[in-house]
């Protein structure tokens, strides 16, 4: 799905949009870490692209700098240490956290006078135990020929800047080059972002998929902050679900709606679409849905499947086609436009044929696996 594509997990490696707050944030904190305090700190809410920046700072460091970046959620010393020490290319199996420090504090010295001073980078501080809160401003101060061993990025909510304010880190609160909270993406900006999210899944015009107005819409609901902004764009994009309403005698039995790109109809407790009539088969017929087209097959059923009144084996269905096994009706909502290829397809005097041979190969395999446990059980 190209919602999914654009704006779901992982597709932050598809294409980095740069908006005017990002680009700051960036320069700030590569100006941190290059400072003689060595210490960076960003701060913003949840989905405010911290996760974004942290990345990319890791990816411009030199390749001979060791860094190794922990999430600080529940975080206690012991795990704060061995994690830092794991990432930087060491399992020690040393359960004592002040062996696991001196360990830390004999690997920054060799890296500071050979090459470069190892980075941390910590996501969610403030989250972090009081324990290990102690464990990190005693890495603050570690020191090399009287020049700091480490070079650290700090982030986390708004509520990080008063803790690194607070008595609890007096190390990290003289240490820091300063902080810098992230701004939202203003609406010329959100625009631009998600246009350029959909061109890099080789939308061409991505103005026809999210319209301009739309892109306003959707950063006034996300407040201009990137993360939500791919929540609510992926909402947009997904398609509506196909539904079937299954009724026998005119009288509605049930709804049926599902994300999964096969349902199985039929008499047996194995089917999705559970008929309870005579005239079906345990494993009637099977919906296979496409991103352009939802696709009936029967499983050669003793009796057949009609579409509005016409006897079919296979074929794609449209809004409010009316699929009659037995005694049941299985009316068709939402079903996907289908795209020019596939029209021409339907229009064929041939009925309509599975996209493989290997899938309708793999249907048979499984309605004989499906029988045969049924047969069984009976």
């Amino acid at each position: 799905m190209l919602g999914d594509q654009a704006f779901g997990e992982g597709s932050e490696a598809l294409v980095t949009v740069p908006y005017r707050s990002h680009r700051d944030a960036l320069k700030f904190v590569q100006a941190a870490l290059q400072s003689a305090r060595g210490v960076g700190v960003l701060h913003g809410p949840r989905a405010s692209g911290k996760s974004t920046i942290a990345r990319l700072v890791q990816e411009r460091l030199p390749d001979t700098t060791a860094v190794a970046r922990v999430d600080g959620t529940d975080a206690r010393p012991r795990t704060l240490l061995s994690e830092m020490l794991a990432q930087f290319g060491y399992h020690t199996g040393l359960e004592s956290a002040s062996e696991l420090l001196q360990m830390v504090r004999v690997f920054a010295a060799q890296q500071a006078r050979s090459v470069h001073p190892p980075v941390l980078i910590i996501d969610n501080v403030e989250h972090m135990y009081p324990g290990a809160l102690r464990t990190l401003d005693v890495l603050a101060d570690l020191k090399i020929q009287n020049r700091f061993a480490l070079r650290i990025l700090l982030t986390g909510d708004a509520g990080l800047s008063d803790l690194i304010a607070s008595d609890d880190l007096p190390v990290l609160a003289q240490r820091h080059f300063g902080i810098f909270s992230l701004g939202p993406l203003s609406a010329r900006e959100t625009t631009q972002y998600l246009h350029a999210r959909l061109q890099a899944c080789s939308a061409r015009q991505p103005a026809d998929i999210i319209p301009v107005s739309t892109c306003e819409r959707l950063r006034k609901l996300s407040g201009g902050w990137p993360g939500l902004i791919n929540h609510y764009a992926q909402e947009v994009l997904r398609p509506e679900r196909p539904r079937l309403v299954v009724t026998r005698d005119g009288k509605t039995l049930s709804h049926y709606t599902s994300n999964s790109k096969k349902i199985l109809i039929g008499r047996s407790e194995f089917a999705d679409v559970m008929l309870d009539d005579e005239y079906a088969s345990k494993m009637h017929a099977v919906l296979m849905m496409y991103s352009n087209a939802l696709v009936l097959l029967d499983l050669n059923s003793s009796n057949g499947t009609t579409v509005n009144s016409v006897r079919m084996k296979s074929t794609i269905l449209k809004d409010s086609d009316i699929i009659s096994i037995g005694h049941h009706r299985i009316k068709v909502e939402n079903a996907p436009a289908m795209s020019a290829e596939v029209a021409a397809r339907v229009s064929a005097p041939d009925t309509v044929k599975m996209k493989t041979l290997t899938e309708m190969r793999r249907l048979k395999a499984e309605y004989r696996v499906v029988a045969a446990a049924d047969k069984k059980q009976s």
